[in-house]
């Protein structure tokens, strides 16, 4: 029914300690691993490694040359707990329970920004947004603390190696940079079949996969998908077809069934999910539209690239990081960014995209040969994950 188990705060407590054990207690190959290591813990589920690293281990002379980087995926999702006893529930002593302690509720999250040795989140410009009120979640002081402490850092995701259009075996013609306009056209037509629409490799295909949720900005889409279907004859609205799928709230997921059978032939909502007509969609539309009220990483916006088809992108978090507007020039732009969520501000970005590829396609095909040649792939994160690493390991310990 959505909610948690009753006793959550126990399993991931419970986790927390387990894996701080474990490195001290399991005897693997013989051997026990020992007490210097690096902890990476991600998000608020394991928030208690940093708190007791702290003031469990380090108290008691163990784990002295250790590190925790604390990873935040989303600020939103915090850990909250009220009417717990926090000495008590956690064993720990009264600072302990401080750090723990927002308000008058525990906060995982709270306690593992102020004793983690670094904090690392899933793009340098999230990194940027969560130290304000906007983006902080009512945290952004603490990780505004980190930030002045030189111990925050921003790390892009990566994608998977699957997604790439030589070689995935689940899109209709595989291409590359080299073919990629006879290999789109051939995917677009094998798409447009398969969806029931009707096949016409001239007009702009538009595609969004995502949750049907208010963060996704599916509601704003909504009001824009009338426009896109009205043929005034400007040669740009008009031309056009729809590709929406996504699971979610039931009224958005309405909205996609009404649209579809509004516009027959040219709008395709499928209120579901299935990972090959994911990867058949960015090998076959021109446009991939993430218009998110907030997004700390992002990755269809990074897929989509390497398939040619263009992000239409709300300038937040790491979408912000990992496609180049089309201000920046045709010779490097990868894509374009709305400046904030509103229908009128999704209008005129999706005009300015839809416009280049029907009237300008020789620029459209070199966005696509830059989008093409990004390299999002998980090597280059690793590297940087590493390099912070290093720098834990070598810097001295956040002492509370």
């Amino acid at each position: 029914d959505g909610r948690e188990y009753h006793d959550n705060l126990l399993r991931f407590t419970l986790l927390s300690l387990a894996a701080m054990e474990a490195p001290l207690m399991l005897n693997i190959g013989g051997s026990t691993y020992g007490d210097k290591v690096l902890f990476l813990a991600n998000d608020w589920q394991a928030g208690l490694v940093p708190v007791y690293l702290n003031y469990k281990y380090r108290r008691h002379n163990c784990y002295t040359q250790s590190r925790a980087i604390y990873v935040i995926h989303n600020l939103g999702y915090q850990g909250q707990y009220h009417n717990v006893d926090v000495q008590q529930f956690f064993g720990v002593e009264h600072q302990a329970a401080a750090d723990l302690k927002l308000h008058n509720s525990v906060n995982l999250c709270k306690g593992a920004l102020m004793n983690a040795d670094r904090v690392i989140t899933v793009s340098p410009n999230y990194a940027q947004e969560i130290q304000t009120p906007g983006g902080g979640f009512n945290l952004q002081d603490f990780v505004r603390a980190k930030n002045q402490a030189n111990r925050l850092a921003g790390i892009l995701n990566g994608i998977d190696d699957c997604w790439n259009p030589d070689v995935d075996s689940n899109i209709f013609h595989n291409y590359s940079v080299g073919d990629h306009v006879s290999g789109k056209r051939s995917n677009k037509l094998a798409l447009q079949r398969l969806l029931h629409l009707r096949e016409d490799p001239d007009v702009c295909v538009i595609g969004f996969v995502g949750r049907l949720t208010w963060q996704k900005g599916i509601d704003v889409l909504g009001q824009c998908i009338p426009w896109l279907m009205d043929d005034t004859g400007n040669g740009v609205t008009g031309r056009t077809q729809l590709i929406m799928m996504g699971n979610g709230d039931k009224g958005h997921g309405d909205m996609l069934r009404h649209v579809e059978n509004t516009f027959k032939g040219r709008v395709c909502g499928y209120v579901g999910f299935d990972p090959k007509v994911e990867h058949q969609m960015m090998a076959g539309c021109d446009i991939f539209l993430m218009p998110s009220r907030y997004e700390p990483c992002g990755l269809p916006q990074m897929i989509c690239q390497q398939y040619g088809t263009l992000p239409v992108v709300t300038a937040t978090g790491g979408l912000v990081d990992s496609v180049i507007d089309i201000s920046e020039g045709v010779a490097t732009a990868t894509g374009f960014h709305m400046p904030h969520l509103a229908a009128d501000k999704m209008k005129e970005t999706l005009w300015k995209a839809m416009e280049l590829f029907h009237k300008r396609p020789a620029e459209f095909r070199q966005l696509q040969v830059n989008a093409m040649q990004t390299d999002f792939y998980w090597p280059k994160a690793m590297d940087e994950y590493e390099k912070q690493i290093d720098i834990a390991l070598y810097e001295g310990p956040c002492h509370r």
